[in-house]
């Protein structure tokens, strides 16, 4: 049995289940610790089967099933107290308790079961991955909001810069809170994947190149850059489409600037 990128599902998901016959359950235990993925299988059937272990409350069985199955022992006793005194004459047509049919018969049921559970694991592993995607998307959107609404609210109370176009409309704005410049960038066209928008300093009458951003639709960026200018204010501010993916040396084409105030 080799390892692959895919592993062997059925084989995986029926050996997590005990479903396996001896010697496969075997084979499959000396292939598992060099093939990654059926590990990976084997350890999400493991935890689905926690998970359906838990999901059903239990239920106290009804009084008349105890009864059932008394009656039912009783009934093999009397029949095995009855064969036994007659085990010398059948002897020779003795039927073998698990025949060959009823094992493969087992085994075919055990294996459709463990094809269809890859399938049930592999919808709730997706589903899973997808909910954990929705979240982390959610909590960065909740995270940039937050710093958004941080941002605006600095900009009232301490000095900045508003960033606007030669037009005159109005495109972010950048806070000094002491710690660096923060900038919220909004309205800009999204950029391609070979530009990029570069935030400038203006220090001396010099733009200073403090990092890249990009623009991939309406929705605002803010983030923060390193200050490097002295004390760590900048008379102003500006914004250059650029191409390429880095800081040039200059601007190339500078589409919103503002001075900074208060």
């Amino acid at each position: 049995m080799r390892a692959t990128p895919e592993g062997h599902p059925e084989l995986a998901v029926a050996w997590a289940l005990y479903a396996l016959a001896p010697e496969e359950a075997a084979e499959f235990s000396e292939h598992l610790p060099e093939c990654s993925a059926c590990r990976t299988i084997v350890a999400e059937t493991e935890d689905v089967g926690a998970l359906l272990a838990t999901a059903v409350p239990e239920e106290e069985p009804p009084p008349a099933l105890r009864d059932r199955i008394l009656a039912a022992a009783a009934d093999d006793s009397e029949a095995s107290s009855l064969s036994s005194s007659d085990s010398d004459a059948a002897s020779s047509t003795v039927v073998p308790l698990r025949p060959r049919w009823v094992r493969r018969a087992v085994a075919g049921v055990a294996l459709a079961a463990a094809v269809a559970l890859v399938v049930v694991i592999g919808g709730l592993v997706n589903a899973n991955r997808d909910l954990a995607r929705e979240r982390d998307t959610a909590a960065a959107q909740a995270a940039q909001s937050r710093q958004v609404v941080e941002l605006v609210d600095a900009a009232s109370r301490t000095p900045h810069t508003v960033l606007a176009t030669p037009q005159g409309g109005f495109v972010g704005l950048v806070v000094d809170r002491g710690a660096g410049p923060e900038f919220l960038a909004t309205g800009l066209p999204a950029n391609a994947a070979d530009q990029t928008y570069v935030l400038w300093g203006l220090e001396g009458g010099r733009p200073v190149g403090l990092g890249t951003f990009d623009m991939s639709g309406s929705a605002p960026v803010a983030s923060s850059v390193p200050s490097t200018g002295t004390g760590g204010r900048y008379a102003g501010f500006a914004v250059s489409l650029e191409p390429g993916r880095a800081v040039p040396a200059a601007p190339t084409q500078i589409v919103a600037s503002g001075q900074l105030a208060g």
